[in-house]
């Protein structure tokens, strides 16, 4: 038979070059480079995507703020092209109309006849928008470095004063759980009025009264009840 050949692997041992097992005995890292990083080769270009943000134009955030439908064409709709036409195949199953019909629900129904009458206006309350000309984009303040700062109005705004009642205070009874145990006294022991009188940790309630005795005495006011007052202040007639 024909003899056949091989081509044999390159050796690991050449003649003029490092000896294999003493290059893998040298310490340190092995640089392997690829030849297409330094290789010169023909220049690339490629097109990229239209940015989001461009110069002069409308900022995104705010027009998709906007309210409203979003109008989106097909330039395939509208562009003029050639007719196309199909042949129509040989013993096709037909198609029933009534069986190929959505199968819609009451409501849907009701919700379709609906939309063909007048109705009422309704009106809803929408919520704030992000953007609002004449402030900061919301994209750039977001790309500001810093910790934010979100104050509550409702720590430094005018606010009417408030007050609450306090609680009653401690009696005997209530003392006697968490002493020794002992007579339960009664009268003034009992009344936080009168504990307000000798007891010092204790603020004193405010009680008002209309004192004791006349309301009015001396000379002055048995001069004017008399009349005699009116006589000495009346200006002299010359």
């Amino acid at each position: 038979r024909a003899p056949k050949w091989v081509m044999a692997e390159k050796p690991e041992m050449v003649i003029g070059g490092g000896v294999p097992s003493w290059t893998k005995s040298i310490p340190g890292p092995k640089y392997v480079y690829d030849t297409d990083c330094v290789k010169e080769k023909r220049p690339a270009w490629s097109m990229r995507e239209k940015p989001k943000m461009v110069m002069g134009d409308s900022v995104p955030s705010w027009v998709k703020s906007i309210p409203g439908p979003k109008y989106t064409y097909d330039i395939d709709n509208t562009k003029p092209r050639q007719p196309v036409y199909s042949m129509k195949g040989r013993d096709e199953p037909k198609v029933n109309k009534s069986k190929s019909a959505p199968q819609l629900s009451q409501d849907e129904v009701k919700q379709g006849l609906d939309a063909t009458k007048d109705a009422a206006r309704s009106f809803s309350l929408r919520s704030r928008p992000k953007m609002i000309p004449g402030e900061a984009v919301p994209s750039w303040v977001k790309s500001i470095p810093g910790p934010k700062y979100a104050y509550d109005t409702n720590t430094y705004k005018t606010k009417r004063p408030n007050w609450s009642i306090g609680g009653k205070l401690p009696t005997e009874s209530d003392m006697m759980k968490v002493r020794s145990p002992g007579p339960v006294y009664g009268g003034a022991a009992m009344d936080s009025k009168k504990q307000e009188n000798c007891d010092s940790t204790r603020h004193k309630s405010p009680a008002p009264g209309f004192g004791i005795g006349a309301r009015w005495e001396g000379k002055g006011y048995e001069l004017v009840r008399s009349g005699a007052a009116a006589r000495f202040n009346r200006p002299a007639c010359r």
